[in-house]
């Protein structure tokens, strides 16, 4: 990664972040699912999205052929994915959520999360190189 790239270097560094955060945020919001087998996809998710993103993110930093491109992509992955989700929270307002939170927290914090997500996928969409 270039010195100057400073917007890969956030994009990169936010990629981290959230690839670490995404799969302790569902492990603790579901915590009282763990071990129910029917819902292991629904907290199981966050770690696939965490892995995307850290894997594009690693491939950055070690200067892989088209990694920017990855990275980009990733971006756009767990962004589709927890737009998603976000929309499908509104609907826990007639349940309530399954998880140890509010509803209100829950759709709140995804908001915030899918918001911070698509910085992330902005700042690496500017950072290419190849970009017209």
């Amino acid at each position: 990664m270039k010195s100057e790239n400073k917007l890969l270097k956030i994009s990169v560094r936010m990629a981290t972040i959230m690839g670490i955060f995404l799969p302790l945020a569902g492990t603790v919001r579901r915590s009282n699912q763990i071990l129910e087998l029917t819902s292991f996809f629904s907290w199981f998710d966050d770690y696939i999205l965490g892995a995307v993103l850290l894997i594009a993110a690693y491939r950055v930093n070690k200067k892989v052929n088209n990694a920017i491109s990855l990275l980009i992509a990733a971006w756009g992955f767990v962004s589709g994915a927890l737009f998603l989700s976000f929309l499908g929270q509104f609907e826990y307002y007639q349940t309530g959520d399954p998880g140890v939170f509010s509803t209100t927290f829950v759709a709140t914090a995804k908001g915030l999360i899918l918001a911070y997500m698509l910085v992330g996928l902005y700042l690496g969409i500017q950072s290419n190189p190849h970009r017209s």
